[in-house]
């Protein structure tokens, strides 16, 4: 298990972390980290800071030191708008897109979503689903933990989109004639430090939101012939983008 954690405050070397009680719960209960024991900080600029255990009081801190320059980040900025699934399929795709390299994750509750949360449990869906990506970075050894929004509308994803001024692509089943493979479309959108991606439902984008998103810019684009489920056709697309776009 990784001995990293993420911060939301930026430390000087020598000072005491304060850490909260999920955090200590993860050192000292699941990875059996005692006084002295070594993990790693990433502060919210990325940059590292090696700690060691210490108790302070009933509670449990981290003493700074060192400061190292921290991971780089991806190569491209990816915003993710996969439409919302079950509850299992999405949260494998959370983590695994995490692991990956996702930026940004607004899920989308396309017209033909079977998924449809109750409004009143969305802070708390969202809270879990932040625990799931922080968890999946700190395993991956991720720079930075992806941000994860509440539920947008298809036309509300649209709208957000096109105000980031970042191209953008659409991944369709075939319709009256095959998308072009992922391959052959992103030369076209490079160098580009952003990127957005949507992925659709099982049933695929509804032919109005295909024409609603296609008419505003996004780019219809093909994982190859085979049907994907949603949660694998975002893994797929992520990793590919991201390493298509990289430098040489």
């Amino acid at each position: 298990m990784s001995t990293r954690l993420f911060l939301n405050r930026t430390p000087a070397l020598g000072d005491l972390i304060p850490l909260n009680a999920a955090q200590s719960h993860y050192l000292r209960d699941v990875l059996r980290l005692r006084a002295g024991g070594a993990f790693t900080a990433v502060l919210p600029d990325g940059t590292e800071a090696e700690a060691c255990l210490e108790a302070d009081g009933d509670s449990l801190g981290g003493r700074v030191l060192a400061l190292r320059a921290g991971r780089p980040q991806p190569p491209v900025r990816l915003l993710l708008y996969p439409a919302l699934t079950k509850r299992t399929a999405f949260e494998w795709m959370l983590e695994k897109t995490t692991e990956v390299g996702v930026s940004e994750i607004f899920p989308v509750l396309a017209e033909r979503s079977v998924v449809r949360p109750r409004p009143d449990r969305l802070p708390g869906q969202v809270e879990r689903w932040h625990k799931i990506v922080e968890a999946a970075a700190a395993q991956s050894q991720s720079p930075s933990v992806p941000l994860v929004h509440l539920p947008l509308t298809f036309e509300a994803a649209l709208a957000h989109w096109q105000a980031q001024g970042i191209p953008g692509i659409i991944f369709a089943l075939p319709r009256d004639r095959e998308p072009a493979p992922l391959r052959t479309v992103l030369p076209g959108l490079a160098p580009a430090p952003s990127l957005a991606v949507f992925i659709g439902p099982e049933g695929d984008f509804s032919p109005g939101e295909f024409a609603a998103a296609t008419a505003a810019g996004l780019c219809p684009a093909s994982l190859g012939p085979r049907v994907l489920r949603t949660e694998t056709a975002a893994v797929v697309a992520v990793a590919l983008c991201l390493h298509d776009l990289s430098p040489a």
